[in-house]
């Protein structure tokens, strides 16, 4: 499959995605372009029992105006969610002029969900759609002195940049696709 390419002031995206069976390979590319450091919203933790652990190789899923979107990034807390904290992504810095590249593996049919779905209360899916899909990143830029605010979290894959709390209105995104088409739960 081809990849494909968005692109803004501060970064470059890079896309592709490719289906191995029931598996799709989601390859991503960011390029910063900006001359400031950086910070992609791309390490996914999840939480258990007062421990934290990074997430490798998932990403969100979203159905948005009827369209796929993959993403890594702050998902804001969905209207009528409580919770104690806005779930934050560990981050991974990018000097200027430099790039990342990571791949992520996502199953199909994919089930819809971002750190706020409930396992309780989930419709039974009552098929499968063919979806376009998007891939989504968050990140911002830092400043002088930026990097010194961010907080190691110890977790069972080493050590990890946080910027907890983040306000999810200050997170910036950039989108990129459709890379082709997936197979979704359809949970309407």
């Amino acid at each position: 499959m081809s990849s494909f390419t968005s692109q803004n002031n501060d970064i470059t995206l890079t896309a592709q995605l490719v289906e191995d069976g029931r598996t799709l390979r989601l390859s991503y590319r960011v390029t910063n372009t900006s001359g400031r450091t950086v910070y992609l919203f791309d390490v996914l933790h999840g939480d258990y029992d007062g421990s934290v652990y990074p997430l490798i190789e998932p990403n969100y899923a979203t159905i948005e105006q009827g369209q796929l979107v993959l993403s890594r990034q702050i998902i804001p807390v969905p209207e009528f969610t409580l919770v104690e904290s806005v779930n934050t992504p560990f981050v991974t810095s990018i000097p200027p002029g430099r790039s990342v590249e990571k791949t992520v593996a996502q199953v199909q049919p994919i089930y819809p969900w971002t750190p706020y779905t409930r396992n309780e209360g989930i419709p039974p899916a009552s098929g499968t759609l063919r979806m376009n899909a998007y891939f989504r990143i968050g990140y911002f830029l830092g400043v002088e002195g930026t990097s010194d605010l961010a907080k190691p979290v110890q977790t069972d894959q080493g050590t990890f940049a946080s910027f907890n709390p983040f306000p999810v209105e200050s997170q910036k995104t950039l989108m990129v696709g459709p890379l082709g088409t997936a197979e979704v739960y359809d949970v309407s």
